[in-house]
C-alpha cells in the first residue's frame, strides 16, 4: 500500500517497509539438511540395505550409470543360539554393481539368525 501526504514542499511517497524471507529461506534450508542427516543416519543403523540403493544410484550418476546388476543369497554359517531349540542359519547377500565406466561396487549384507532346515 502507498499512501502519499500533502507537505508544504510538495507531496512525499511513503512506500511500507518490505519484509525479507532470506533469513526464513535459509533456516527452512538448514532445518531440512538437519532432518534428512537424521533420517539417513537412522537408515544407516537400522535398515543399511535400504540406505544402498539410494547411495548406489548416486555413485552411478558419478560413473556414467549403472550396467550390471548382480545379487547372491547364500547361507553363510550356522550358530547355536542360547536358549533356542536348533542352530541358526546366518545368511549373506551379495550385490555387486558394475558401473558403465568399467569399475565395480561390491556390498555385503548379513542377515539375522533364522531358522532354517538348510542346518544339520
Amino acid at each position: 500500500m502507498v499512501t502519499s501526504k500533502d507537505l508544504p514542499k510538495g507531496s512525499v511517497v511513503i512506500k511500507p517497509r518490505r519484509g525479507s524471507a532470506g533469513g526464513a529461506a535459509i533456516i527452512l534450508l538448514l532445518l531440512f539438511i538437519v532432518v534428512g542427516a537424521i533420517t539417513l543416519a537412522g537408515l544407516g543403523i537400522f535398515a543399511p540395505a535400504s540406505l544402498a540403493a539410494p547411495q548406489e544410484r548416486v555413485l552411478s550418476l558419478i560413473h556414467g550409470g549403472v550396467a550390471d546388476t548382480a545379487e547372491e543369497t547364500y547361507v553363510d554359517g550356522c550358530v547355536q543360539i542360547p536358549g533356542t531349540n536348533g542352530p541358526r542359519a546366518v545368511t549373506r547377500t551379495r550385490r555387486t554393481l558394475t558401473f558403465r565406466d568399467g569399475t565395480s561396487l561390491e556390498v555385503v549384507f548379513s542377515g539375522a539368525p533364522t531358522l532354517t532346515n538348510a542346518c544339520p
